[in-house]
């Protein structure tokens, strides 16, 4: 079973408050700038409606060793299963904050690592920025395939729910979402029973 970013394949750039036309990165190399651009709008989507109010993160996690892409999604549902409880303790239980994964491999396709976006959205308690960062890397770093010691493994920076001059949320977004291409969806994960989100859906491969 696998795990994909819900959009019924509706591009929604009529919708939005962001338009994809907006971030577009024509020079990257191998860039598909129609995958990136689907899966730009299913992030949207997953992570819902624009709130200044409320706080995104955006996280690099670089995995030790020779980590595959089985390595990256279990780091992927493990972390999304522990910061959630941090933030929204027993109500974790029935769904997860609204978060993104990309799994991508390094320039030389010898290893895989993480890049991810987590609504921090009615959590259970105030947090101020240095709580949630804090919170962050500590849930990163209780991965044994995280190396503690190393300073750039756990990358990780806050920011509202909304965009602005920066245009900080758009970007993030995109960046994610670059190394979509036909025949690779960096969003696509599998499916585990202990972490269920019921803003996601399963599909079965072939």
């Amino acid at each position: 079973m696998m795990r994909f970013i819900p959009n019924n394949d509706i591009i929604r750039d009529k919708n939005s408050k962001l338009a994809f036309k907006d971030y577009i990165k024509f020079e990257r190399e191998d860039y598909e700038p129609v995958a990136v651009e689907k899966n730009f709008y299913k992030v949207l989507d997953h992570l819902g409606e624009l709130d200044k109010n409320e706080t995104i993160a955006a996280i690099t996690l670089r995995l030790k060793g020779k980590a595959d892409w089985r390595t990256a999604n279990e780091v992927a549902n493990g972390f999304e299963f522990r910061v959630s409880r941090k933030f929204w303790g027993r109500k974790s239980r029935y769904k997860k904050l609204p978060m993104v994964f990309a799994i991508e491999s390094s320039r030389k396709w010898d290893k895989d690592h993480l890049h991810g976006l987590i609504r921090i959205q009615d959590p259970k308690q105030p947090y101020t920025e240095q709580d949630i960062i804090k919170i962050l890397k500590e849930t990163s770093h209780s991965f044994n395939e995280v190396n503690k010691r190393d300073p750039d493994a756990v990358i990780t920076r806050i920011f509202p729910f909304c965009e602005d001059i920066t245009k900080q949320l758009g970007n993030s977004i995109e960046y994610i979402c670059k190394t979509s291409s036909r025949h690779y969806d960096p969003l696509q994960r599998k499916l585990t029973h202990r972490a269920p989100n019921e803003y996601q859906f399963s599909k079965k491969t072939t």
